[in-house]
């Protein structure tokens, strides 16, 4: 499952999603536009509107910078660039075409519509 992350004031870029029931979900709302703000210099984070399942997945994970994850707690959909550790109810979603160094740089209130590839095919 590919994705695509349009930021308003910025690149263009995808994800490429694991095959696992939560990156399934997310993709069954898409196209969703959210804005990402920097959480303790590490990663990226914007909120849905509605939480996802997260049946199916280990109950923590630890993310590498360059991925895309969802932290189940505060519904968040997370960009990471740095390393955070293990931490319940995050799930790795996936993996950015984007160097963690842009990531970085996304300013706080960036907007980023996210879409399914398969919909624009």
């Amino acid at each position: 499952m590919r994705v695509r992350l349009s930021a308003a004031a910025g690149p263009d870029f995808s994800a490429e999603l694991f095959p696992h029931p939560v990156a399934a979900e997310f993709v069954s709302q898409l196209p969703v536009t959210l804005t990402f703000s920097d959480f303790n210099g590490v990663e990226k984070v914007a909120t849905l509107d509605s939480p996802l399942s997260v049946t199916g997945v280990p109950d923590a994970d630890s993310p590498h910078p360059g991925e895309i994850g969802y932290y189940a707690p505060t519904r968040g959909i997370v960009l990471y660039y740095g390393h955070v550790g293990q931490w319940s109810g995050l799930v790795r979603m996936g993996t950015l075409d984007l160097p963690v160094e842009e990531i970085q740089a996304l300013p706080d209130g960036t907007s980023i519509r996210i879409t399914s590839l398969s919909d624009e095919a």
